[in-house]
């Protein structure tokens, strides 16, 4: 379990990022004293608050993550390759990242952890939704990389490391995220509503990979921030066998209506360019359709969580660019 009173100090891997900088925030509120541990590559010190100590650094030093856990009773880790693009480029380094630094951490560190997985280890499964049983193995993961060792791979290497800890006794917990989104997230790295957002204030065309009836089910940050500190004190959710969770809006949204939400809260016409997404990404295949199946969520947290819809998500990320001045900066 980690809460305020039990585990005051906690340690937040890519705290500086768009999670984590929102879960770090939710943690001060709770009244933690909360440790970053962040090499800034993708994340930004502005995003965090004065009082927060970071550390900058990379989870694949040793050195620099045994010293960020030192005198801490939790730790969040989410640091990760954020988004396809760099995902696609740097396959090898997304695998190791997730790999690497969970085996190490989990080596070392006693106390409780929260991993952050993806909804990525489903594969290209088009179900219905997914629960968190949904059989896995290496080579449907693998698809999803484009037959290589890649981030998803990674990701699941990394559930299994975390599953084998907790076998001896450790105490972890897994999340598998669907599609966050929200405020301080960039497009800079293949995030579909962020650079929606930008293209549309440029007044510039929507780039919509396929036919865009592809589906996905976004969820406010703030929701998923909410729903992790609820899942971290609850002890039900450490159990083996329960603390593999999904998080996600099980409602979907194809990326045509995601278009026409964002041309309409921004207020310009709309122009979409239909681009094949294997000229963007090749030797790989788009998803379809995933939702998550939210049950073991819900009888976890006690409640279902509420999900802004994507008009309200697209109105939180305009109105953060717009006091950033990030809107004319284009």
């Amino acid at each position: 379990m980690i809460t305020a009173a039990s585990t005051p100090r906690v340690l937040v891997t890519g705290g500086a990022g768009f999670i984590g900088s929102w879960l770090v925030e939710a943690l001060l509120a709770a009244g933690f004293s909360v440790r970053v541990l962040d090499d800034l590559s993708t994340g930004r010190r502005e995003n965090l608050p004065d009082s927060v100590e970071l550390i900058v650094g990379d989870v694949l030093d040793a050195e620099a993550l045994e010293g960020a856990c030192a005198g801490m009773d939790g730790v969040f880790h989410l640091a990760g390759v954020v988004g396809m693009r760099l995902a696609h480029t740097h396959k090898n380094y997304s695998y190791r990242v997730a790999v690497e630094s969970t085996e190490r951490l989990l080596g070392f560190f006693d106390g409780p952890v929260v991993l952050a997985s993806s909804s990525a280890v489903y594969g290209l499964t088009d179900d219905t939704a997914v629960a968190e049983d949904f059989p896995i193995t290496d080579d449907s993961v693998r698809r999803y990389d484009g037959d290589e060792v890649g981030y998803a791979l990674g990701k699941w290497h990394m559930e299994d490391r975390a599953l084998r800890a907790v076998a001896k006794g450790h105490k972890v917990m897994v999340l598998r995220p669907f599609n966050v989104v929200g405020p301080r997230q960039t497009g800079t790295y293949g995030m579909v509503v962020p650079t929606f957002v930008k293209l549309a204030l440029a007044g510039a065309p929507l780039v919509i990979h396929d036919d865009g009836l592809q589906t996905r089910c976004f969820g406010h940050v703030r929701t998923f921030v909410d729903a992790v500190l609820g899942l971290a004190a609850n002890p039900a959710s450490w159990v083996p066998g329960q603390n593999v969770v999904n998080i996600g809006n099980d409602q979907p949204v194809s990326i045509l209506e995601l278009a026409r939400v964002v041309g309409e809260e921004v207020g310009t016409e709309l122009h979409l360019e239909f681009v094949p997404y294997g000229e963007v990404f090749p030797g790989r295949r788009d998803v379809r359709d995933r939702r998550p199946d939210s049950r073991r969520l819900e009888q976890l947290l006690g409640r279902a969580p509420s999900w802004p819809d994507m008009s309200e998500v697209v109105r939180d990320i305009l109105a953060d660019l717009r006091a950033s001045g990030e809107d004319r900066s284009l």
